[in-house]
């Protein structure tokens, strides 16, 4: 990453007018729950003829506020405190019957760069930029306080230096159903983004015993669930909703068990939270259909020298 001069960057029509938000994808208990959409708002209020300058402003009444989170700290362990900054840029549309007009937009969505000032140099740290080219193709971000599982902590990696790791949800402000997560650490002289891997799960069910031995293939981290068990509960919980129902394992006519599967299916991060070293991180697993959630993979995830390395792995299931 080279050294970038202080500036900001602004959205324009073209590329905002090329991007669609992220499709809301459906859950149902026992998934994450879903949100309310942040409420509506005004409609836009025009901007100025031919800007010149930019129009972000460090204002805090706007709703668009220049900088989001700030904090001074000693981040890459001189002695010296850097500025480190989250900041969102202002979104700008216009139309063909006002061509010579901008007006400011106003869904709440904008794209964030971590800004970081040491001495007299910036670094520039854009979110959602990478493998994208100049097209930022995710994330777009609602306001943090519109959204409930948005957050960031300071934390360590493995040799105790200082790791800012950031999170933002989609989920509250009617997105995807996940949360988007960064770290970004000092690296050598300058800082960067660090890897957040999100992992796998491998299912085989003995049929017989309804046993499940769940395996994360990147770590090799194994456990079994007790299908009787997870049926169990959720039987209880169909019959609290509709004391009619009779849910219970499904059989094809040859005997073989079509309901309930083994838990083969992942989301992505749906919830993140700060550790004593590095940031805990839930995964949801499910079988056939997405409402039949089985537990959480939770990963305890640091780095060494701006690797991934996993502290602690375990599933929680959902009995």
């Amino acid at each position: 990453m080279g050294l970038k001069l202080p500036c900001v960057l602004l959205l324009t029509a073209a590329l905002l007018a090329g991007c669609a938000g992220a499709p809301t994808e459906s859950g149902s208990q026992p998934a994450p729950d879903q949100s309310p959409p942040p409420p509506a708002q005004s409609a836009a209020a025009s901007g100025p003829d031919a800007p010149v300058e930019s129009f972000l402003v460090d204002d805090p009444d706007s709703p668009y506020p220049m900088a989001v989170e700030s904090w001074t700290l000693d981040m890459d362990g001189d002695g010296e405190d850097e500025l480190v900054e989250l900041r969102a840029e202002k979104a700008y549309f216009g139309n063909e019957s006002e061509p010579e007009k901008l007006f400011e937009g106003i869904n709440g969505i904008r794209p964030y760069t971590l800004v970081v000032t040491k001495g007299e140099t910036v670094y520039e740290l854009p979110l959602g930029w990478e493998d994208s080219g100049d097209y930022i193709s995710n994330p777009y971000y609602f306001s943090p306080e519109d959204s409930e599982r948005t957050g960031a902590c300071w934390t360590t990696d493995r040799s105790g230096n200082s790791v800012l790791a950031l999170w933002f949800d989609t989920i509250s402000a009617g997105g995807a159903g996940r949360i988007e997560v960064y770290a970004a650490a000092f690296q050598g002289n300058e800082p960067v983004l660090l890897p957040v891997p999100e992992y796998g799960v491998e299912a085989v069910l003995d049929e017989e015993t309804m046993l499940t031995q769940v395996t994360v293939p990147e770590t090799g981290y194994t456990e079994t669930l007790d299908l009787n068990r997870w049926l169990t509960n959720y039987d209880k919980q169909m019959k609290e909703w509709n004391p009619d129902a009779t849910p219970g394992p499904i059989y094809s006519e040859d005997g073989t068990l079509e309901w309930p599967a083994a838990p083969g299916q992942i989301d992505d991060f749906h919830y993140a939270e700060s550790a004593e070293e590095g940031i805990v991180l839930r995964q949801y697993l499910y079988g056939t259909a997405h409402m039949d959630g089985m537990g959480d993979l939770v990963t305890t995830l640091s780095w060494e020298g701006g690797q991934p390395v996993v502290l602690k792995q375990e599933f929680e299931w959902y009995y």
